[in-house]
């Protein structure tokens, strides 16, 4: 398959119920690095990009060889992760790549191959593809959007959903949850 794909990590440096989340460690890693590695293991991503406020979290971007993207300050808090993505497409030039992937970094223990979302995903041909948890709640683990839809502002008319047993940390409780499945 020829897929071309881009990645985006949204990784904000405040959260208000779990401070430092995003840089906090699970063995070794802070689990912005936890979402690098896993961009890293397709063989269709071709270029990985963390979106931020923060230069700590920049430098981890630049430690682990991708890109930084400056957030702006409209899209911190609370903002609804698609606002971020849609903003990211219009500060990169993204015509030469089929998809965008979105990787919140809060869901180290991904259980999902990302190839084979990708694959699945052009197979039943979605414009629109994120993950679930098993109540059916999407969770942010991983979205993947065909970017010329995306590209176009049109709204996505085949979207799918692929279940992943994945943590959402939100709290100290599930961080530990997250750390002992993983360790």
């Amino acid at each position: 398959m020829n897929i071309k794909a881009i990645v985006v990590i949204p990784a904000k440096s405040h959260s208000n119920r779990l401070p430092n989340k995003n840089i906090t460690k699970i063995n070794g890693k802070s689990l912005i690095e936890h979402s690098i590695d896993y961009a890293k293991s397709s063989k269709y991503v071709k270029k990985i990009y963390v979106s931020s406020d923060a230069e700590h979290i920049e430098k981890i971007a630049y430690q682990n060889n991708v890109k930084y993207i400056k957030r702006p300050e409209n899209l911190l808090g609370e903002a609804e992760v698609a606002d971020i993505y849609v903003d990211f497409t219009k500060k990169i030039d993204c015509l030469q790549y089929d998809y965008l992937i979105g990787l919140q970094p809060d869901h180290p223990d991904r259980e999902n191959n990302l190839d084979k979302l990708l694959e699945y995903a052009l197979n039943k041909k979605y414009m629109d593809l994120f993950t679930v948890n098993k109540d059916g709640s999407r969770n942010g683990s991983v979205r993947i959007v065909e970017l010329k839809y995306l590209l176009e502002g049109k709204m996505s008319r085949r979207v799918g959903s692929v279940m992943d047993n994945c943590t959402n940390i939100e709290t100290p409780e599930t961080l530990l949850k997250a750390r002992q499945k993983l360790e």
